[in-house]
């Protein structure tokens, strides 16, 4: 069975080149991005394996729940943009799944260099990429404006899929 990732800031360069070296490895990956038509053309190279989800600050609570109804699953979160929200969301999922991983990649990095050490990172047993942040203590979840998104799926939602 393919893993799920979440790849939010899909649109920026770390988060394209995350969502496609996920989907090359075989993955299902949602690409997350504000403006869900700027990962388009990633969902016409990947699409059996990339949705676009359009994820407004919000509604991250309800995306994250969405991506859970239709995928039955979530197994990585690779959250680029850096808000605690969207990490606080899919916890209770992998502390009730007993398993899953948050990534923050390292702003500065080489995009694909990155992309390339997290997939390695999280389909290869034992090999932790260079560049990555640690998670170390968690702060209390602030109510800063944080990431929205609607359902996920492949019919009757508010994702999208070309």
């Amino acid at each position: 069975m393919a893993k799920v990732w979440l790849v939010t800031g899909a649109d920026g360069a770390m988060g394209r080149s995350i969502v496609a070296a996920a989907a090359a490895s075989g993955a299902v990956v949602v690409a997350a991005a504000r403006h869900p038509e700027s990962v388009y053309d990633l969902v016409g190279a990947f699409p059996r394996q990339v949705e676009a989800l359009g994820l407004a600050p919000e509604r991250v609570d309800d995306a994250v729940a969405g991506i859970l109804g239709y995928h039955h699953r979530l197994d990585v979160l690779v959250n680029t943009t850096s808000d605690r929200a969207i990490e606080d969301a899919v916890l209770s999922h992998f502390s009730a799944q007993r398993s899953g991983a948050i990534v923050r990649p390292d702003a500065a990095a080489e995009p694909w260099e990155t992309a390339d050490a997290i997939v390695a990172a999280h389909t290869e047993a034992g090999s932790r990429p260079k560049g990555l942040q640690s998670l170390g203590s968690r702060a209390p979840k602030e109510s800063s404006t944080t990431q929205t998104a609607g359902t996920c799926g492949r019919r009757g939602s508010t994702a999208t899929r070309r």
